[in-house]
């Protein structure tokens, strides 16, 4: 999934999925675990580009459904 985004955005997102999970970050790529989606993410800042690759899900959640929520962290 990829999400256009600011430097800013990004970072507040990530305070908020921290609140929830866990994140860790190295320079401008990273990963994360919350309420049972694991992933990892990287941003190319040039271009304010968020790209998040989902490595693991709970089976009852659908892909969209994960999108839609980790959208909502950047609305």
């Amino acid at each position: 999934m990829r999400i256009k985004a600011t430097r800013e955005k990004i970072n507040e997102a990530l305070k908020k999925i921290d609140e929830v999970g866990n994140i860790t970050v190295n320079g401008s790529k990273g990963s994360f675990s919350a309420k049972g989606v694991k992933g990892r993410f990287s941003f190319d800042s040039e271009d304010e580009i968020l790209t998040i690759v989902i490595d693991d899900k709970p089976w009852l959640a659908s892909e969209s459904m994960i999108e839609n929520e980790i959208r909502k962290f950047f609305a």
